[in-house]
């Protein structure tokens, strides 16, 4: 694998272990974290939409989403207007934890660009929106 695209994975593996070890007490994991913090920045969010969002496919939020919901952090609605779709909710339990999960993803932040510029760290989230936007772009064109 290119040095590259190995060094994003290993942020991005190093990230979900991070999360895991500061958020055991709550019976979440690492992967976890990503689909609550979205639930809970739109509740009211439909299954395809977190897929879109998160870059997973929907086994992969349902199979989240069920986990999320036995722990009491999400609660899911068929939608009114469509049977076909279920819109998840955040629980009260998953907005009183979304400090908590801020302050690691801060924490977390805070050893990744440890030693970096305020101007480099611009520089890299400049870059990482670019790269996010052309894996967009990949999926649009997926369908």
């Amino acid at each position: 694998m290119a040095p590259f695209l190995k060094n994003l994975n290993a942020v991005a593996r190093g990230t979900t272990l991070f999360r895991e070890d500061r958020l055991k007490g709550y019976g979440l994991t690492g992967g976890q974290v990503k689909y609550l913090f979205a639930v809970c920045s739109g509740g009211g969010v439909s299954q395809d939409e977190l897929a879109r969002s998160l870059f997973v496919n929907k086994s992969n939020v349902a199979r989240q989403m069920s986990a999320l919901e036995e722990a009491g952090y999400v609660r899911r609605e068929q939608s009114a207007g469509d049977k076909r779709v279920w819109r998840v909710y955040p629980t009260a339990k998953a907005e009183e934890l979304m400090p908590v999960i801020r302050a690691v993803n801060e924490e977390w932040k805070a050893r990744l660009c440890e030693g970096l510029t305020a101007e480099e760290e611009a520089a890299l989230a400049s870059v990482l929106d670019k790269l996010v936007a052309n894996v967009r772009r990949y999926e649009e064109e997926r369908g």
